[in-house]
């Protein structure tokens, strides 16, 4: 063989010689990557599935860490698995609750002076969130916990009693509850009478016939009052519903038999003349219930009719059996009549609707993630009708701000919904909870609270707004910015839609709409309701 031929033969067999230096991969080895801690590995390997690579490359996976895919999965060439690191714990905030400022009345001090009684101090309460990390990266934070460390005490300013006033004219009934008593004013603030004695009202219900002639009302079942022992045991009603006439001096209550009541009110068009044989009352019932509240709410809905003559009532026409009634349902849900009586707005913790009467048929016009108080109360919107009865003003539940839980949002907007559920509007934003928007019976005014802090709007102060019912000409009524604000718009619309009653620092204040004339009528200081017919 020749110099040339050998040299060619030796350049053919390098390859071979070459690959066999070179270690091979096992039969059924497979090339995959693996990105843990940062770091992406490329690992050949005879593992068959997911747990047996992590098993191989030595990584270990806590109790809230994952890995995409699954770790059943078997391995492909080229397939990437990935181990999220998770990070959980518990981050603990505590934040400033503003104290009010409330002023009481002493006839020791010259009316128009001030004096500092008891300074405040702002409340603490703390947060607590579940914080979630993914490789380091914070993906979410959930409040878990809200607990008050030190509850806000208010700033007592003493105030100079003012000078005698003279009594101011009164259109119509004005009916008010103070010290669980029913009270009314008609003709004149000077003519107050006391329409019960027992002080047994547990204001569940309160609510006055559209001319002023009759009142509805709750009381809690006593031995004196409501006929049953105030030391009933389990299962004795906890309030029973009652009526009584407020023209007559010692008109006696008139008990309804109708017991454990949540919600009541007369028909819109309620009048009392000759050719009256009564009339309607819707209401709604809980079944009594030990603990916090003491009721388990039916979310049921009933109509009576109740005769002004020695007749007997008629029985009650179910419109809603017992239901659970959706989110936080034992607590119960509150009505409002239409101008023509043919149905009632509802409300309830996560929803706002109507019902009709003659079917029963319900629609709904908002849903709203509910409210998570974090305490044995629960939230719900109040409902409001247009004097035509087209459009329901109410309070909805918006949006956290800053991703919080829906349940945890601190927001609370005014909207107004239209009956027919086509139109839906916001017309103020952040009011807070307690916003309570009303329509005027008469005219085309809109009055509620907006919260001075409404991001705590559940203890904040409240200051009353008017506006026109598209939302716009919104103007700030009542009380004075320099004055504690309202703890809830509790008030009444008069005659006309040109003045309100409203309850503040215990006693009724007489407000005109355009914000120029503000009168007292009491001086109880334990006024919690008020209504106004006419």
């Amino acid at each position: 063989m020749g110099k040339i031929s050998c040299i060619f033969l030796l350049l053919s067999l390098l390859p071979l010689l070459l690959a066999a230096c070179v270690p091979m991969a096992p039969a059924g080895a497979q090339t995959v990557r693996l990105l843990v801690d940062g770091e992406t590995r490329t690992i050949t390997t005879e593992a068959r599935t997911v747990r047996q690579l992590l098993a191989e490359a030595n990584v270990t996976l806590d109790e809230d860490d994952y890995v995409s895919p699954a770790e059943t999965t078997f391995l492909e060439a080229g397939l990437l698995v990935q181990v999220r690191r998770v990070e959980v714990w518990t981050e603990i905030e505590q934040r400033e609750i503003p104290f009010e400022r409330r002023t009481v009345r002493d006839a020791s001090i010259p009316a128009g002076e001030t004096r500092l009684l008891e300074p405040g101090i702002s409340g603490i309460e703390e947060l607590a969130y579940r914080v979630t990390l993914e490789d380091g990266v914070e993906v979410d934070r959930r409040q878990v916990r809200r607990v008050m460390i030190r509850n806000p005490r208010a700033e007592v300013i003493l105030i100079g009693v003012q000078p005698e006033r003279g009594p101011t004219p009164i259109s119509g009934t004005v009916a008010y509850l103070a010290n669980h008593n029913a009270w009314v004013i008609q003709t004149t603030s000077a003519n107050q009478r006391r329409l019960t004695h027992e002080s047994d009202l547990d204001g569940r219900v309160f609510s006055l016939s559209r001319d002023g002639a009759y009142l509805l009302f709750t009381r809690v079942p006593t031995e004196t009052g409501g006929g049953a022992s105030s030391g009933a045991s389990s299962g004795a009603p906890f309030n029973e519903l009652w009526a009584i006439e407020t023209a007559t001096a010692g008109a006696e209550p008139i008990r309804l038999g109708i017991e454990n009541v949540l919600w009541a009110a007369w028909e819109p068009n309620c009048r009392v003349d000759p050719e009256t044989v009564g009339c309607r009352v819707a209401y709604s019932t809980g079944a009594p219930a030990d603990g916090n509240p003491p009721w388990k709410a039916e979310n049921d809905l009933w109509v009576v009719r109740v005769p002004f003559r020695d007749e007997q009532a008629a029985r009650p026409r179910i419109i809603l059996g017992p239901s659970a009634g959706g989110s936080y349902g034992w607590w119960g849900m509150t009505y409002a009549w239409s101008p023509d009586g043919g149905s009632l707005a509802y409300a309830r913790a996560d929803e706002v609707g109507i019902i009709q009467i003659v079917d029963a048929q319900r629609r709904a016009l908002a849903r709203f993630a509910p409210y998570r108080t974090y305490a044995a109360w629960v939230w719900t919107p109040s409902v409001s009708w247009s004097p035509e009865g087209n459009f329901v003003v109410t309070t909805l539940h918006g949006p956290a701000p800053t991703g919080q839980a829906p349940e945890d949002s601190p927001v609370f907007d005014v909207w107004v919904l239209s009956a027919n559920g086509v139109i839906t509007a916001k017309l103020s934003s952040e009011a807070g909870m307690w916003a309570a928007p009303q329509y005027a019976p008469e005219g085309s005014l809109i009055v509620f609270g907006r919260a001075r802090s409404p991001y705590v709007s559940h203890t904040s102060g409240y200051e009353l707004y008017v506006m026109d019912r598209d939302g716009s000409d919104r103007r700030h009524l009542f009380p004075p910015a320099e004055e504690p604000g309202l703890n809830y718009p509790e008030l009444a619309w008069g005659p006309g839609g040109q003045r309100l009653i409203v309850v503040y620092q215990g006693n009724l204040y007489l407000l005109s709409v355009a914000g120029d004339d503000v009168g007292q009528l009491t001086d109880e200081g334990s006024v919690s309701a008020v209504r106004w017919g006419w």
